[in-house]
């Protein structure tokens, strides 16, 4: 029995209570950097180590052999006589659970049972005896599952991103997580208001708010989400990004917005524009050049084209 889950707190619970069979933490966070199409997931893999390596958080080497290894124990899964899949609800598992649902699909045949555990929680925060409870009401894996998961992925890592909006109009019941986290990935677009991403504006309401240190406003960040999705690297990547000249939207030295935060805020600039232009991947959309291809409006829920479209 292998099991495939989002993270190495969740594998140290099963270490803690001895569950069954060999663990493989799924380590990589979608969400963040380059995500294109691909025809294998070597390829893909690839393409994600040089992204780890060019944000600082392992060599290249280390991370292509490290995905490797994920991949080549992915691989023999197939030969399992079970595999279960432990995801959470939100955006970071729901993107993880896409990625291998897809290779599944598109690497037949699938393990003799292919089980998924999709609670409405955080696995890393459950106690062990819980996990041990939630085990054996794991469910087989329906081909409908597999097709969803497949063309979802497929829409997550297209350059076009319609191809997502036209996932969330067809029926998401076999994955039923898939459209409020395909919504919240589409608020990660820069806003049609001030070309700042959700998260971003979060960040800075939280300055505004009166927060101080990373720490304080990590946890302000948390409380604007329901569910949780991204940790505190993120987070804190962004913080420093707003920071960055041309046009810092926080003081450099300090915690505080600057005159143009606080006019981003009231929607009264571009942080797009007042930097001028925008360097951006949001899953495989590569956002470059002077202006956003694609924003987002808020009040309409749905994409809009900018320059070119």
């Amino acid at each position: 029995m292998l099991h495939i889950t989002n993270g190495d707190s969740v594998v140290a619970l099963f270490e803690e209570i001895s569950m069954p069979g060999e663990y493989l933490s799924w380590r990589d966070i979608l969400h963040e950097g380059p995500a294109p199409r691909t025809e294998t997931i070597e390829e893909f893999s690839d393409i994600r180590a040089r992204f780890v390596a060019d944000s600082g958080w392992a060599s290249y080497e280390e991370a292509r052999a490290e995905l490797a290894r994920r991949d080549a124990t992915l691989a023999k899964s197939r030969e399992q006589d079970e595999v279960v899949l432990w995801f959470e609800h939100n955006l970071f598992d729901q993107l993880q659970l896409l990625q291998v649902l897809d290779w599944y699909y598109r690497n037949p045949p699938v393990p003799a049972r292919l089980s998924l555990i999709h609670p409405e929680g955080y696995l890393g925060a459950m106690p062990g005896e819980v996990l041990e409870g939630v085990f054996p009401m794991r469910k087989e894996v329906h081909p409908s599952q597999l097709e969803l998961g497949h063309r979802a992925w497929q829409a997550f890592t297209s350059a076009d991103p319609r191809d997502m909006e036209a996932v969330l109009g067809a029926s998401n019941a076999p994955l039923p997580y898939l459209r409020m986290n395909f919504e919240r990935f589409f608020e990660e677009y820069p806003s049609v208001r001030n070309g700042l991403s959700r998260s971003e504006e979060q960040i800075l309401r939280a300055l505004a708010a009166g927060q101080r240190t990373p720490e304080e406003i990590f946890q302000a960040f948390c409380e604007y989400e329901e569910p949780m999705f991204m940790g505190d690297s993120s987070v804190y990547s962004r913080l420093e990004r707003l920071a960055s000249e041309p046009a810092a939207a926080r003081e450099n030295d300090g915690y505080e917005l600057t005159e143009l935060g606080a006019r981003l805020l009231r929607g009264e600039a571009d942080w797009i524009r007042e930097r001028g232009g925008i360097d951006v991947w949001l899953g495989g959309v590569h956002l470059q050049g002077a202006d956003a291809a694609w924003r987002w409006d808020g009040e309409r829920k749905r994409l809009a084209g900018g320059a070119g479209q």
